[in-house]
């Protein structure tokens, strides 16, 4: 009941604008805390998430050199570097009625998720409540971030709708719902998040048909994403530098390459944690604007690792991710749909990992972490195999 109430709350966040996803999930966390006797499994930890820890460790010691004035964000990815995969955690212990009602809710819930969004996108209805321009601009900034985060679960509510409703109808129900949510996207101007539906659909083909090489597919996309941004983004940017885009990709034109150079400077260490917010002095002209390259981050998340934490941050991060890649690629009795869901839900993360928010978005962690709990829905339980 913990976890099908967590469900529900992640659910009013995500529809509220996203911003409370990490509340939700970390106090689902706590409430759906298994007894020791499940938690003492988790124990040692799994080699991943060791790196992980040490990773976190290394950009909590960044902040030593780093420039800014820390507020304390290191003890909240701390937090949820321990509270996001005890969540995970208390999912995967469920079993018969008590797996089957949190199915049953994640689904039910996914249109109340949907339909404000829908709404507001159709007919600017709730805007309209705004009277003053500020307010109306930061709920629809909050709206992109409640997309982004229905976006990054599709795949995974997909593959349950397929998996509660036998036949056809399940594929049809869950190909009306991408729609929907394409049509969302496309009425908010978020590229990032078509792309990554478009991408998340052939992924979650190619997941389908060979669920373990896909995943190791996509786990391989993010390492050079993590460890060649510095290579990857300004080459990418230098093209489309002149090109009439829309304002906010022409500002990313200008802040990728300009990222580039400070990490030059500092290779090996980075910048220390944070420092992506205190490049404000230098300046450029863009529509008419005077603008920082850089604001609060580079929006994308290799170079904003590369930037804070070095080559070392870089390193550690990837290679916790490649463990985890290849651990979750020889699951033992790994199903066709849950590969599917895995690799699909990785392919949409690392698009939004790429071009849009920040490495330290505590909302962006949770939501991972309940896009992780949807895909061990996915899954057959397999409660008395070990480790999960």
């Amino acid at each position: 009941m913990a976890v099908a109430f967590g469900f529900i709350l992640i659910a009013f966040f995500v529809m509220v604008g996203a911003l409370g996803l990490a509340i939700a999930v970390g106090l689902t966390a706590l409430l759906a805390m298994p007894p020791w006797r499940n938690l003492s499994r988790l124990f040692p930890l799994d080699l991943a998430h060791s790196v992980f820890l040490i990773f976190i460790a290394w950009a909590w010691a960044s902040t030593i050199w780093s420039p800014f004035d820390q507020t304390g964000l290191v003890f909240h990815i701390l937090g949820g570097a321990l509270l996001y995969p005890l969540f995970v955690y208390g999912v995967f212990t469920l079993s018969g009625k008590a797996r089957h009602i949190v199915i049953l809710t994640a689904l039910i819930s996914a249109p109340f998720m949907l339909a404000p969004y829908l709404i507001e996108g159709t007919t600017g209805l709730i805007s309209n409540f705004y009277e003053e321009e500020a307010s109306r601009g930061a709920m629809l900034r909050d709206a992109t971030r409640g997309i982004s985060a229905i976006v990054m679960a599709t795949p995974a509510l997909a593959a349950l709708c397929v998996l509660v409703v036998t036949g056809r109808k399940g594929w049809i129900i869950a190909a009306i719902g991408v729609l929907l949510i394409a049509l969302v996207s496309v009425q908010f101007h978020l590229f990032a998040a078509l792309i990554g539906l478009i991408l998340g659909g052939i992924i979650f083909a190619a997941g389908y048909k060979w669920p373990r090489s896909t995943i190791l597919i996509v786990t391989l996309s993010f390492l050079i994403m993590l460890l060649l941004a510095p290579m990857i983004m300004p080459v990418f940017a230098a093209p489309l530098d002149g090109m009439h885009l829309p304002f906010s990709w022409e500002w990313r034109v200008k802040m990728w390459p300009y990222t580039g150079q400070q990490i030059n400077l500092h290779p090996l260490f980075g910048w220390g944690l944070e420092a992506s917010r205190t490049f404000t002095e230098d300046h450029f002209k863009l529509r008419g604007f005077t603008l920082s390259y850089l604001v609060q981050h580079p929006h994308n998340v290799g170079l904003q690792v590369w930037l804070e934490t070095g080559l070392i941050g870089a390193l550690l991060l990837s290679t916790a991710i490649a463990l985890f890649g290849i651990r979750l690629s020889s699951m033992p009795g790994l199903a066709r749909l849950q590969g599917a869901a895995i690799s699909s839900s990785g392919a949409i993360i690392l698009i939004f990992f790429s071009f849009t928010y920040g490495a330290w978005q505590e909302w962006l962690w949770a939501c991972i972490a309940w896009v992780a709990a949807l895909c061990v829905l996915v899954g057959t339980p397999r409660h008395n195999e070990g480790h999960p």
